[in-house]
């Protein structure tokens, strides 16, 4: 039985419907579904283009109606810009972060990374040294009701992504919150 046949019964239980309920949507009798999610059948190319479509389009629904503060780490972990160097790379050696973002009171005005003290290694003189001199720009910030697709998207560009509520950060997102808790 191919390969894709196989992932007919996961992808359906990842979803949570039935097999009667994939029938109608499918357009394909139940028993059908069931004979080939027992490997008693291998169906017609036909057959298995809609079954398979129809789950895709479920899975790229349920997609749609993800959002940003489904997907968000409440706790965000941040840094002052006038803190240091040493104290920002502490608190995210301590909190197993890769990337904050940098507020002065409680505007957002940056962010750091790993990958910022990589680059910018020669730069910092001591560790002593304000966060402020050395800051990248400010992640961006979201609504919390954005589609997760936009997320996706924007974390191909970005490595995190403050969720807002009423102009006030609620959460943060970054690649490994997505990985960890988008329902694949």
């Amino acid at each position: 039985m191919p390969e894709e046949l196989k992932k007919i019964k996961k992808m359906r239980q990842k979803l949570g419907i039935t097999q009667a309920e994939l029938a109608k949507l499918s357009g394909v009798s139940q028993s059908i579904i069931t004979k080939i999610e027992n490997a008693k059948i291998e169906p017609s190319y036909s057959i298995a283009r809609k079954i398979l479509t129809t789950l895709e389009q479920e899975i790229a629904g349920k997609h749609d109606q993800i959002k940003a503060k489904d997907v968000c780490s409440r706790k965000i972990i941040s840094i002052q810009a006038d803190q240091t160097t040493a104290q920002a790379l502490d608190l995210m050696v301590k909190n197993a972060i890769s990337q904050m973002p940098v507020f002065k009171e409680k505007v957002l005005v940056g962010s750091v990374s790993e990958e910022l003290f990589i680059k910018k290694y020669d730069k910092i003189k001591n560790k002593n040294m304000k966060i402020e001199d050395i800051m990248d720009e400010a992640l961006p910030t979201i609504p919390e009701d954005t589609n997760i697709t936009l997320v996706n998207e924007m974390l191909k560009i970005y490595q995190a992504i403050l969720v807002v509520k009423n102009g006030k950060p609620i959460g943060i997102i970054s690649k490994t919150d997505i990985l960890q808790k988008y329902p694949i």
